[in-house]
């Protein structure tokens, strides 16, 4: 009977122990019921505290989703749907097909190896649509391997496959979800329909997954069409483009072995660039100078691919922007409750002497500061959200379309929901400490605490104010800096009324041009435009005037030197523009002279040497003070003869200067337009009628040819500048965020110190002291207060300024033309100290309306 009885007390334990666990949850459920319940109301007590906490934490989290939501999703989102995602890398840089050939024999760096190349238009038909206008859709060509080294699983049907799509196989393509859904209105059955890309049939085979995008997502693909597809259809795989061992047009996308380090990789694929480029007879001659790495790995796996050294910079960027606005809000909440813990003693005290333990007391009031945090995240969702709809009416006018639809997606709730959480609890937790920190007797006498020493005590709280005040500076002033310098030196001043000049694009060999037609009708364009109307001038350029130069794509270019001395090299910007461009613009040459018809007729290949334009800051980092015309330059082979100087034309989106060469337009750009098409421009003073009589001009020569991007300069500026108006807008805010935040701290700190002071005032007042005595005595405090902090806060921002331009070359000009405004060095410290006073005396005029009696008698 002995076991048995064991057993049965064992089991009798065991039940009373599994009940005591399924308890927890729901006491715990049941007092947080409760203490919420009591949170809500005594925050209804105080509608004012509740709206003003409301706002200062949905503004400051608002802003911090919306950070998250763009820039920090970019650099740390894994791609959708991409099962190796953690193992992709990529070089910085494309190379010729047979490199990636090569690089697919290294099984013991990389599982698998993809050849892509990302922004190919299409133009776009439908098969019973044949006679409509096409629609001009951008994707990639990549490789059969492309989905499986990505580890992407197709919605429907399948993906390209070696085994599945072999050259001389009739065309087939896979279409993205983003396709499928607003193009085909999601019908049900896509696969096995006919698109016609570039006027030639493909079979849908695919569809990717939701919101999988292509690898370097950040310029959005909707077609996947194979590199074994005709030239016909893709005009980038013309001339045996697979087999060119000097046309480098192809991007690897690289899928490590288990166990190989990006180092490692790195090192060897660096190794085998070199013997590749060193086998090769006709490819360029190398040098000393370019016996520095070759090959610089990307982390592929996100949107937006970075380099192992930039990656830390900008995470920690972003994140100290991000904490530095969450924690002027949070700050400013703290002091908040500081002072409303002043005159809540009572009420506390009272609790503590009826029985409630201390701990019960911080509980409830840490969930009031949750609950107060969670309405905020609430606002500040609908801000994000806002903010996110009005960013993407903003994209920058791009050849290629980049993401800007950055709406704040299930991640965004998650983060926001957990912020919400720490917030409330880290703003909170002190005050609560601080407020349930009372002796019963002279706080149920009195219903506040004894006075604390003066301004002159430094304190936690006067540590959390002086914080939020050089914070709140350290902001106004950054993003005044960059308000002012944005608005300095990004605006586009032209010689002319851009309202006379109109642009439009054709791409005729994606309209069904052979190479010769193609060059035969640019050669004759031109001429034929000028018989349309009253028109000044006309020229042709493979992008829009003042359009954003990627300074990413800057390429090394080295100045020749006759005499063997050290030569010079710098990276450079390369743009590509038609004969009259610059008269076209009403620019005249510094040196030299412009492009010339005979210019373009050139095949641009190795064995010629291109005439080339310089901008200003280019002709003086290759030359210094001499004369730039008539010098040669070379890159990667091509040598090139400077034949004119032109000044500096800055666009309305990148700040930096670069240095830019303009190459002239050739036989091979016309048979083979950019991916934006080829940009006409036309100078005309007959105002709307001039778009008709070019419309009717190129009608005559084709009626079938596809026109698109048409409309003004004037217009296409408009819309370049918009991007930058809706930056300095949000800086603004930001800067004004900051303030505000600022001005309700230290109205809720000199409140706390009139409520701890006021018997200490009263007596005053009864001794004879005058008014203007007390608000002084009130006033002090904060005005010290703000001393400090607008030191440290100005002496940070300027730190913090030329860290930055030290970092991120596009913030460079941007914060020296800031940072040397008298408005902003005098005018914000100013600004801010007055702001900052007037806060403080609002709350301050109560101490000159205690009663004296009243106040003697509570002694």
């Amino acid at each position: 009977m002995e076991p048995f009885a064991n057993t049965k007390s064992a089991a009798g334990l065991g039940r009373r122990i599994l009940k005591t666990l399924m308890q927890i949850p729901r006491r715990f459920a049941n007092e947080t019921r409760l203490d919420m319940r009591y949170a809500v109301r005594a925050l209804l007590r105080s509608p004012g505290f509740a709206l003003v906490g409301i706002t200062s934490m949905g503004i400051g989290m608002g802003l911090t989703t919306m950070v998250y939501s763009t820039n920090w999703r970019l650099i740390t989102r894994e791609l959708p749907g991409a099962a190796n995602a953690k193992r992709l890398a990529m070089p910085d840089k494309s190379v010729p097909y047979y490199y990636i050939e090569q690089y697919r024999e290294q099984k013991g760096l990389f599982s698998d190896v993809a050849a892509l190349q990302t922004g190919v238009p299409f133009n776009l038909t439908f098969q019973n649509d044949a006679n409509e206008k096409p629609e001009r859709v951008f994707g990639q060509l990549v490789s059969a391997d492309y989905f499986s080294v990505l580890g992407v699983q197709p919605q429907v049907g399948r993906v390209l496959s070696p085994d599945l799509d072999k050259p001389g196989d009739a065309p087939v393509v896979v279409i993205s979800d983003r396709f499928w859904r607003h193009r085909l209105n999601s019908t049900p059955h896509p696969v096995g329909q006919i698109l016609r890309l570039n006027g030639q049939p493909a079979t849908i085979v695919g569809i990717t997954p939701r919101d999988f995008n292509g690898a370097l997502s950040l310029n959005p693909s909707e077609l996947f069409v194979p590199i074994t597809a005709p030239a016909s259809l893709a005009p980038e795989l013309a001339n045996d483009v697979l087999h060119d061992r000097n046309a480098r047009e192809f991007l690897a996308m690289l899928c490590l072995a288990p166990g190989v380090r990006v180092e490692s990789a790195e090192s060897a694929l660096d190794t085998i660039n070199r013997r590749l480029d060193e086998q090769d007879p006709s490819g360029p001659l190398r040098n000393d100078i370019d016996k520095g790495r070759r090959i610089n790995l990307l982390s592929a796996g996100t949107m937006a691919p970075l380099s192992r050294k930039l990656k830390p910079v900008v995470v920690a960027f972003y994140a100290a922007l991000m904490g530095l606005i969450m924690a002027i809000a949070c700050m400013n909440l703290a002091s908040m409750l500081l002072a409303r813990g002043a005159t809540r003693r009572k009420e506390l005290a009272i609790c503590l002497a009826l029985g409630a333990s201390r701990f019960r007391l911080i509980r409830q009031m840490v969930r009031e500061g949750v609950l107060l945090s969670l309405l905020g995240g609430i606002a500040g969702f609908g801000l994000a959200y806002g903010i996110a709809a009005l960013r993407s009416r903003f994209s920058p006018p791009m050849a290629v379309p980049v993401e800007s639809n950055f709406s704040p997606d299930w991640h965004a709730v998650v983060f926001l929901f957990l912020l919400a959480l720490v917030c409330g609890v880290g703003f909170s937790l002190l005050p609560a400490l601080r407020a349930t920190k009372v002796e019963l007797t002279p706080a149920l006498k009195e219903g506040l605490a004894p006075p604390l020493p003066g301004y002159r005590r430094v304190g936690m709280r006067n540590l959390l104010m002086v914080a939020q005040v050089a914070g709140s500076l350290m902001l106004l002033l950054m993003t005044g800096f960059l308000v002012v310098g944005l608005t300095r030196v990004s605006g586009v001043q032209t010689k002319f009324d851009p309202h006379t000049m109109y642009l439009l694009s054709i791409d005729p060999a994606r309209d069904g041009y052979s190479p010769e037609k193609a060059q035969a009708l640019f050669e004759k364009l031109p001429e034929q435009l000028k018989n349309s109307g009253p028109v000044t001038s006309v020229a042709l350029a493979a992008q829009a005037p003042f359009s954003v130069e990627d300074e990413d794509q800057a390429v090394q270019m080295t100045a020749e030197d006759p005499w063997g001395a050290s030569s010079v090299q710098q990276a450079v910007t390369k743009e590509t523009v038609g004969a009259g461009y610059f008269t076209a613009l009403s620019e005249p040459m510094l040196a030299g002279r412009e492009f010339v018809d005979q210019d373009q007729r050139s095949q641009a290949d190795r064995s010629q040497v291109l005439p080339v334009v310089l901008n200003a800051s280019a002709a003086r980092g290759f030359f210094g003070n001499g004369s730039a015309t008539g010098k040669r330059l070379k890159d990667d082979g091509q040598s090139y003869e400077v034949v004119g100087v032109v000044r500096d034309l800055k666009n309305g989106i990148v700040i930096s200067q670069s240095s830019v060469i303009y190459l002239p337009l050739t036989l091979r750009n016309f048979a083979r337009p950019p991916a934006g098409g080829m940009t006409i421009m036309v100078r005309s003073d007959a105002g709307a009628d001039a778009l008709n009589g070019i419309r009717r001009e190129i009608a005559v020569i084709d009626p079938h040819l596809n026109i698109f991007n048409v409309g003004t300069l004037s217009g296409y500026l408009e819309l370049s500048q918009a991007a930058e108006r809706f930056a300095v807008n949000t800086y603004g805010g930001i800067g004004i965020f900051g303030l505000v935040l600022t001005a309700i701290g230290l109205a809720g700190v000199t409140a706390y110190s009139v409520a701890q002071r006021r018997r200490e005032i009263g007596i005053r007042m009864a001794l004879g002291a005058r008014k203007g005595q007390v608000l002084l005595l009130a006033m002090r405090e904060g005005t010290a207060l703000v001393s400090v902090g607008a030191v440290l806060g100005f002496l940070g921002a300027f730190a913090l300024a030329k860290m930055l331009s030290s970092l991120i070359n596009v913030f460079a000009d941007a914060l020296k033309a800031g940072t040397g405004d008298p408005r902003l060095i005098v005018g914000a410290p100013l600004l801010l100290t007055g702001l900052a006073l007037l806060a403080c005396y609002i709350p301050a005029r109560r101490a000159v309306r205690i009663d004296p009696q009243k106040a003697l008698r509570e002694e």
